[in-house]
C-alpha cells in the first residue's frame, strides 16, 4: 500500500480528535515530515478515502466577510471521523 506511514499519521491524528476534523485541519495537526508529503486538502481527502474505519459527514462552515456588516457565507466541507471498532489503515 503506498503512503503507508502518512496515512498512519492522519489515522493518529483523527484519534486525538474524536470530534472530528476538516481535512485541512488535519494537515495543520500532522508533524512536519506529514506536511511535506500531502499539498492540499485534496490529497487528504483521497488518502483517508482508501482508510477503514474512517467516516465522513458534510457540514457547513459560515464567516462574515465585513467587519462591520452582517453578510455572512458559508461553504460546504466533509469533517472526518475515526471509527473506533477497528480501523485499518
Amino acid at each position: 500500500m503506498r503512503h503507508k506511514r502518512l496515512r498512519t499519521a492522519i489515522q493518529t491524528v483523527l484519534r486525538e480528535h474524536p470530534d472530528g476534523l476538516t481535512a485541512q485541519e488535519i494537515i495543520d495537526n500532522l508533524a512536519p515530515a506529514g506536511k511535506r508529503a500531502v499539498s492540499n486538502a485534496g490529497h487528504v481527502a483521497n488518502l483517508i478515502r482508501g482508510m477503514k474505519g474512517v467516516k465522513k459527514k458534510k457540514i457547513t462552515l459560515r464567516f462574515q466577510t465585513h467587519e462591520n456588516g452582517i453578510r455572512a457565507a458559508g461553504y460546504a466541507v466533509n469533517q472526518y471521523f475515526y471509527d473506533d471498532e477497528g480501523a485499518e489503515v
